[in-house]
């Protein structure tokens, strides 16, 4: 692992600069997101804050590179959102709300001097995602629903132009690409969280119908994915059953908490199915899928 001082050191070529500058942003997250975990009770964020000084050090780095053409600007332009990005996140997780703001804002104007491209758009969901957190968490709801409502019509006017799948946030860094279906699976998770935000923000606002409708959606989203938590999966669908119930429409109540029960019953199988592990070793296991349908 190379130390701060070599990271420091920016080579004038954009491809070894960007191998540089990888490296000091792989460290400075390797920081907050494992030394972190041993810090202690007194100090919980002491490693997340040291982390920060060094993607503002890595920040200031990008900032100093001189492009020499138009896809080199494009390119360092896009590493300089990313880490704004990747600041706002920490600022978030140290409940600094403001200082997160700041960061994601920075970052959406970076990426408005840029056309839409499949290299930014993941990178312009997510940060709409989350700055409407920031904005909800401090009662802007209004904000909150205009950001998210942006990160809808990103969304359906990527995917209605036909592009292939759009780039992951952290593959400007990387010197290996996903996959096209990995990739795909990433963006249309970032776009499920935009309407499980929804929801809430439709909820604090009053509009149960819509924020019912974006549950749904949200639901039968992660469940297609088969990217979920059981439980609160579960939960949140028979809290929608119970709002259907509200309504006096018994046969969506009846279906919603009927798939909540078969996604817990396919747990408890699961569980049961650990307990007699070894019995009949050398059969084949199938993973057992929930057969919920929220259609």
């Amino acid at each position: 692992m190379p130390t701060l001082d070599e990271l420091a050191k920016a080579p004038t070529n954009l491809k070894d600069w960007f191998t540089s500058l990888g490296e000091h942003v792989a460290e400075s997250r390797r920081v907050i997101e494992e030394l972190s975990k041993d810090d202690p009770p007194t100090e919980p964020f002491r490693s997340r804050y040291a982390g920060r000084n060094m993607l503002k050090s890595a920040l200031e780095r990008a900032q100093t590179f001189n492009p020499s053409t138009d896809q080199e600007t494009s390119r360092v332009r896009l590493a300089q959102a990313t880490i704004y990005y990747y600041l706002g996140q920490v600022s978030s997780e140290v409940e600094e709300p403001q200082e997160a703001s700041k960061s994601f804002t920075s970052c959406l104007e970076v990426l408005g001097l840029e056309p839409v491209l499949k290299y930014n758009i993941s990178l312009r969901l997510q940060v709409h995602n989350l700055l409407a957190t920031v904005w909800s968490g401090r009662g802007e709801h209004k904000k909150a629903f205009e950001l998210l409502e942006k990160a809808k019509e990103l969304h359906a006017g990527y995917v209605h132009s036909k592009e292939p799948p759009p780039h992951a946030i952290d593959e400007v860094f990387m010197d290996e690409e996903f996959s096209s279906e990995e990739r795909n699976v990433m963006f249309e998770k970032l776009y499920t969280n935009t309407l499980f935000y929804l929801a809430q923000v439709y909820g604090v606002n009053g509009d149960n119908k819509q924020a019912a409708a974006h549950c749904h959606i949200t639901l039968q989203r992660q469940l297609e994915s088969d990217d979920f938590d059981p439980l609160d999966w579960s939960l949140n669908c028979a809290t929608l059953s119970q709002y259907y119930l509200t309504l006096g429409n018994y046969r969506s109540a009846r279906h919603t908490l009927s798939s909540a029960s078969s996604v817990i019953s396919t747990v408890e199988e699961a569980g049961s199915d650990g307990e007699e592990e070894g019995e009949g070793e050398g059969e084949s296991k199938k993973k057992k899928v929930p057969t919920a349908t929220l259609r």
